[in-house]
């Protein structure tokens, strides 16, 4: 058995160049490259490795290791899952920047291959620079931190270790029922320490997606479910997107006409313009999707796992008492969520083999015009918000966030005084939609863009709905705008981005631009956490930190004037175009500008605080105070509790 002697961190180069992943046939090189943000930890280990020979690995640099990651996740997103970016950082600090992205990736099973360096293996010296002592357990090190958020996680202490933690690493990369974040630590001594590692383990290793269909007993099940349902509605979920299944799902409602709703996840997978689409569902959903789910007999969830959004905290979807789930999806724990029949298998082909039987048996659905006639309603009613403009005087038509009329006043005037911005938030996401190009891509995360773009957004061109809402991770927009950039280099990519967002991760603006990675970013600027906001007014809690207002001197409180904030000029310091809009026609042309540029821009947007659409027949669940002196409060829990009673339990 022929051998090679090398460093741990050469022999982790070596092998992710040998990683390749065959999805229908298509293979392809599974790891494009690695982010790094070089420390103490792992500049001279692993670092050194990618500076001798990183093969036809490209070494991104990071600037804020979250972000770094978060970046990372959207590459894989906007690749279905099937090519990815690793990163690596040092210990300590830089370690744990990474965990959030952790969580964020588990949470949406995207593939997150991280590489954060520990304290030395010998505990020689000890301690390191930025090692955290913990003195019940000297074993544990800021490494640990990534258990609880990681569907693998290993530790080399010992060179050898690198092959069956590396090998379990893909296993668990290239699962579409589990995947997620995995963490290999690497003990900043062990990088550089050599072993004579076999050639075989450097061969190339082609990870097979297979499609796997369902069990014929659980398709027969399915099959029974189906034909016994009068008004079936179909949730097309993240995993119809992964599977490249939109094309199935579309023939599959065609032929026994069954509406099809999309979770922010799955959104994009398939045309908008199909005949039965109805849009989003549950929390951030539209009109069409909840409207149908009232009278629905039986939810068919594909590739979704079921959030409280999708299922409008268990109240939406179920308003039917003798309503039956079915959950068709690769991984057993979501397929068997709601007390669902089951059907564990592939999104594209499980369909295929359902649709076989009960298009033999001759099924039909129950609809007659219902589809069509809500999709009528819910597009007049649609055009309706996105034209919304304000002139001083109120709306007009149109659903907004609800509040109390005296604070919804009071706010906005302080607003247009303090600030100038006159754009309705509904308004600038119909004025990007008609301006940008087909194929862009967006990519937005938290807030209240998130529901105006499931609920607002149209789009034909499959896979530019790029949403995190799985964690609703703050400052993924515009690192995950660079990710689906170096993802996709030939489409134009918009971060869509709040203020708070802005403020808390903007730092792969520079990497965007290191790059030539042409990205826009819009910020609406409504100089608040404007949908948490909403959400304490909206159950009688007072405004209380989540408006950006100075502190005010008679009062103490945070209710004095509105804090301006050039984002323009943020944007200019790090090399971007800027453009600036306070009202609809200067964002008009400001969009009309951005895309005219071939670097990176950004457009400062002043965007008036309540003015994103409002819920349709949907709910979500908190946790409002049982016990109040406040007598707002006190009706928003009688609220709450009387749509407990409604709800269903699992």
């Amino acid at each position: 058995m022929s051998k090679t002697k090398m460093t741990v961190g050469q022999a982790v180069v070596k092998f992710l160049n040998q990683q390749y992943i065959e999805f229908d046939g298509v293979e392809q090189p599974f790891v494009d490259g690695i982010f790094t943000i070089f420390g103490h930890g792992m500049v001279v280990g692993l670092g050194q490795a990618l500076d001798e020979d990183p093969g036809r690995l490209r070494v991104y640099q990071g600037r804020n290791e979250q972000g770094m990651a978060h970046a990372a996740i959207s590459y894989a997103k906007q690749h279905n899952r099937r090519k990815i970016i690793a990163c690596s950082s040092s210990i300590g600090p830089g370690a744990a920047n990474m965990v959030t992205a952790a969580l964020t990736a588990s949470i949406n099973h995207i593939p997150l291959l991280l590489f954060p360096s520990d304290s030395f293996a010998t505990r020689q010296p000890d301690p390191v620079l930025q090692q955290m002592e913990v003195s019940h357990d000297l074993s544990i090190t800021a490494s640990d931190c990534f258990k609880p958020v990681s569907k693998y996680w290993d530790r080399i202490s010992r060179p050898e270790q690198l092959m069956p933690a590396l090998i379990n690493a893909f296993r668990v990369l290239t699962d579409t029922a589990d995947c997620g974040a995995v963490c290999i630590s690497l003990p900043q001594d062990v990088q550089g320490e050599s072993f004579e590692y076999p050639d075989y383990f450097f061969q190339k290793r082609v990870h097979h997606i297979s499609r796997r269909g369902a069990d014929a007993y659980e398709v027969e099940k399915a099959v029974e479910l189906i034909k016994s349902a009068k008004k079936p509605i179909l949730i097309s979920g993240g995993g119809v997107r992964y599977s490249e299944a939109g094309e199935t799902v579309m023939k599959f409602a065609s032929e026994f006409n069954i509406p099809v709703s999309q979770t922010q996840a799955g959104h994009s997978a398939l045309p908008d313009s199909f005949e039965l689409s109805v849009g989003g569902i549950g929390v951030t959903g539209g009109l069409a999707a909840n409207a149908l789910c009232k009278d629905a007999d039986l939810v068919i969830g594909v590739g979704t796992r079921f959030n409280d959004f999708v299922t409008g905290s268990k109240w939406v979807l179920f308003r039917n008492p003798d309503i039956k789930i079915l959950a068709i999806n690769t991984s057993e724990f979501h397929a068997e969520k709601l007390d669902a029949t089951r059907c564990v298998g592939d999104a594209k082909v499980t369909l295929e083999q359902i649709y076989d039987a009960l298009k033999a048996d001759g099924y039909k659905s129950g609809y007659t015009n219902e589809i069509q006639e809500i999709r009528e309603v819910w597009e007049k009613e649609r055009l309706s918000v996105l034209g919304v403009q304000y002139h001083g005087e109120g709306f007009g038509e149109g659903k907004f966030v609800p509040c109390v009329p005296s604070w919804t006043e009071k706010i906005m005037n302080d607003f247009v005084n303090d600030i100038g911005g006159t754009i309705t938030e509904s308004n600038a996401v119909g004025i990007l939609r008609e301006e940008i190009d087909d194929d862009a891509i967006v990519v937005a995360a938290a807030g209240s863009l998130p529901a105006d773009l499931e609920r607002l957004w149209v789009t034909d061109a499959k896979d530019t709905y790029n949403m995190e809402y799985g964690a609703s991770c703050m400052g993924y927009e515009i690192a995950g705008a660079l990710g689906s950039k170096l993802a996709a280099p030939e489409q134009e990519v918009y971060a869509l981005v709040g203020d708070g967002s802005f403020m808390m991760l903007n730092s792969e603006i520079p990497t965007a631009i290191q790059e030539n990675a042409k990205i826009t970013v819009v910020v609406f600027d409504n100089t608040a956490f404007g949908c948490i906001n909403n959400l304490q007014m909206g159950n009688g809690v007072g405004s209380l930190a989540t408006e950006m207002r100075h502190r005010n001197e008679e009062t103490g409180k945070l209710d004095g004037k509105y804090c301006y904030t050039d984002f323009g000029k943020v944007g200019e310091g790090y090399g971007m175009k800027a453009f600036y809009a306070k009202t609809p026609e200067e964002f008009r042309k400001a969009v009309q500008d951005a895309k005219k540029e071939t670097g990176s821009c950004i457009i400062d947007a002043k965007v008036l605080p309540k003015t994103m659409a409002e819920g349709y027949e949907s709910w979500w669940h908190i946790g409002v105070a049982s016990t109040s002196k406040s007598e707002k409060v006190q009706e928003a829990r009688k609220r709450l509790d009387q749509y407990i009673s409604e709800a269903r339990m699992y």
